[in-house]
């Protein structure tokens, strides 16, 4: 764990958010996220509000069975953000996915406002953009394409 008395208060949430995840408990999941709070995804439009964060996910969770565990995490004080690896398995005892997320936390009360998730994944051809759908990639100084 940082040394750091913000890093630890955001990776305290982390680690509450992840068992949270682990219990399968919505509400627990919802109670991780500031007012307005969105989780973005690679293959899916972004789930705005920690209520239907902790729906989604708990959906998710019960569809396929596993558990979510955190692999690595890197904080970053001045920007009240994390960066997390991950993995989560599945029912299937062979099947397993990686990932990473970004988490940006409401300075104030340590609570996620937003976090984007990334899948290791191949890359797909058939799709012309292989990134978040929703995000705002360009109004966040990030580089775009023209298409």
């Amino acid at each position: 764990m940082a040394t750091n008395p913000i890093a630890q208060k955001m990776e305290k949430m982390v680690a509450a958010y992840f068992e949270a995840c682990r219990k399968v408990d919505a509400k627990a999941i919802a109670a991780c996220f500031a007012p307005g709070a969105i989780h973005y995804f690679p293959h899916a439009a972004p789930v705005h509000g920690g209520d239907k964060i902790g729906d989604m996910i708990v959906k998710i969770i019960r569809s396929r069975g596993g558990e979510y565990f955190v692999d690595r995490i890197f904080t970053n004080v001045e920007h009240h953000a994390v960066a997390v690896e991950w993995s989560r398995t599945f029912n299937e005892k062979d099947r397993i996915v990686r990932g990473f997320e970004f988490y940006e936390f409401d300075p104030d009360t340590f609570l996620i406002r937003e976090i984007r998730g990334y899948f290791a994944a191949p890359f797909n051809a058939e799709q012309p953009r292989n990134e978040l759908v929703g995000f705002d990639y360009a109004g966040r100084g990030y580089k775009t394409l023209s298409l």
